[in-house]
């Protein structure tokens, strides 16, 4: 290897790294137990020769881990979705005022979900490092039913702040959990598709029918059995995680340890790893000193305040419009559609320009273009004329557009990650920055304002121009950054990758690695 390769491993890696590297073969790997390695090691270089898989073979596998693992993961996202603005709907039936909810209480008690998903952010990722991923859902999502059903027996604003803190801190590793899980099953290439298909907003699909339903109680059973029905909705599926959901491939039972060692392979040319239970420090510095980690952080800062203010209060704004409670539950469901289609949009053309156009970086391009479209309806949203029932209707769906650029976002993020350590610490912030901005959202959907709430589209519009400039930053230094990797790969006259698969390398210390934008 030429001196000019051995300087920049030197500059990239941690001090002793290259030693066992040089040392230790990817097949060797699994039998050092200092906490370097991936726990997939082991299964480096065991499909060579007489052994190799045909592309046939890896087609049936990844036919096998969609139908188990997209649907599980799919109903984990759409089920925190549910649980989360299960108060959006029981406002419509007297919740606000069975519960003293006066002036802008309604506003934080939204709020308050999200500080407690901000408090549980950092040590829920400590704890899906340290414990088995699927195990630990099982256990969250079960506490999580119970805190549901506790709410629709509440009846004051102080016993709902403390509910609502509490299910956030169970919901914070729900998502990164996700984001984990299926970065250990699929390459970067293929996790754009099933990041769109996991993350829908088909969540009102349910919400919109059970709020219907409930509409046909008499008392004030109305919305307290909003709380009651999806909480017990929420313990089922936690016993089907425990069940059905692997914790990784390695100790995976519904598959063989041949199609272990497939997946394995698939995913060693990303250079990204599966998974590491020993806590890193070097790389948490890293990721507070990563530009990348502070630029995904204000992006998901200001694309999430849409999410923030409409998952509270667009319910009261369809109401607002002149539709009864029960026809405004409806009228919530396209709200979902139109998610979901952004999710399957932007995503399903990330893929196919993976596929079809390889070489060519396009994700942030799809990013841009979903904010754009909810950046024109919040313009609409903002301007229209206050008697176009229709047309307000129209744009207030269209502004739900936001999940997928949201969505690709994340993937981007996940792509862009390596080192198990620093993936659960970035995911963390991420969703600190999540939190912050779920937070303020509501506090600008003023009560003196209802049902037109200007300032809260006019921070919805402010927002979406902030996350277009911030994900162009972000594009331009990954761009930067993979042009200076590839003219030191270019002067070494090669690119070898046996001395950091499966190091449990970060994307800085490793120069095989390359970023997506």
């Amino acid at each position: 290897m030429s001196d000019a390769l051995n300087d920049v491993k030197n500059d990239l890696a941690t001090p002793g790294e290259l030693d066992k590297s040089s040392s230790i073969g990817a097949g060797e790997m699994g039998h050092d137990h200092n906490g370097d390695v991936d726990i997939a090691a082991r299964y480096a270089n065991q499909l060579s020769g007489e052994n190799a898989y045909t592309r046939k073979e890896w087609l049936r596998l990844r036919w096998k881990l969609d139908l188990r693992l997209v649907p599980l993961l799919w109903f984990n996202v759409t089920l925190g979705a549910m649980d989360k603005v299960t108060t959006a709907t029981a406002a419509l039936y007297g919740f606000r005022e069975d519960t003293g909810l006066t002036g802008d209480r309604y506003s934080w008690v939204g709020s308050a979900f999200y500080f407690g998903y901000l408090f549980w952010c950092l040590p829920s990722g400590s704890l899906l490092q340290r414990f088995p991923i699927a195990k630990l859902l099982f256990v969250v999502q079960l506490i999580w039913g119970g805190i549901l059903i506790a709410t629709g027996f509440s009846n004051n604003f102080p016993t709902l702040i403390a509910l609502r803190v509490l299910l956030g801190a169970l919901e914070a590793p729900i998502v990164p959990g996700n984001f984990l899980v299926l970065g250990m099953w699929y390459t970067r290439r293929e996790q754009p598709i099933r990041t769109g298909l996991m993350y829908t907003g088909l969540s009102v699909c349910f919400t919109g029918p059970i709020g219907w339903g409930i509409g046909f109680l008499v008392g004030d059973h109305q919305w307290r059995a909003m709380f009651w029905i999806t909480g017990g909705m929420t313990i089922v599926w936690a016993c089907v995680i425990g069940l059905l959901l692997p914790d990784n491939p390695v100790t995976a039972k519904f598959v063989t340890e041949r199609q272990k060692a497939i997946v394995i392979d698939k995913l060693r040319e990303d250079q990204t790893g599966v998974e590491n239970k020993t806590f890193k420090r070097d790389q948490v510095i890293e990721t507070l000193l990563d530009p990348k980690t502070w630029l995904m952080f204000l992006f998901n800062l200001f694309i999430s305040i849409p999410n923030g203010g409409l998952t509270n209060f667009a319910p009261l704004v369809i109401k607002g419009l002149g539709y009864t409670s029960q026809r405004s539950t409806l009228l919530m469901m396209p709200t979902g559609i139109m998610q979901t289609a952004s999710s399957y949009i932007c995503n399903g053309c990330v893929f196919l320009c993976a596929k079809y156009i390889p070489h060519q970086q396009c994700r942030s391009g799809w990013v841009l273009f979903g904010i754009v479209v909810g950046l024109i309806s919040s313009v609409f949203l903002y301007t229209l004329p206050t008697d176009n029932f229709n047309g307000r209707l129209a744009a207030l769906y269209m502004s739900y557009f936001y999940l997928g650029p949201y969505i690709v976002a994340l993937g981007i993020s996940t792509a862009n990650t390596a080192g198990h350590t620093k993936k659960v610490t970035t995911n963390a912030l991420i969703f600190i920055a999540y939190c912050v901005s779920n937070i303020v959202a509501p506090q600008f959907f003023k009560a003196e304002q209802a049902p037109l709430y200007s300032l809260g589209i006019a921070a919805i519009l402010g927002s979406y121009i902030l996350a277009m400039i911030t994900i162009i930053l972000y594009a331009t230094y990954c761009w930067w950054e993979n042009r200076r990797r590839d003219a030191i790969d270019e002067a070494a006259g090669e690119r070898i990758h046996a001395d950091t698969d499966f190091r449990d390398l970060t994307d800085k210390q490793n120069i095989h690695f390359r970023y997506v934008w």
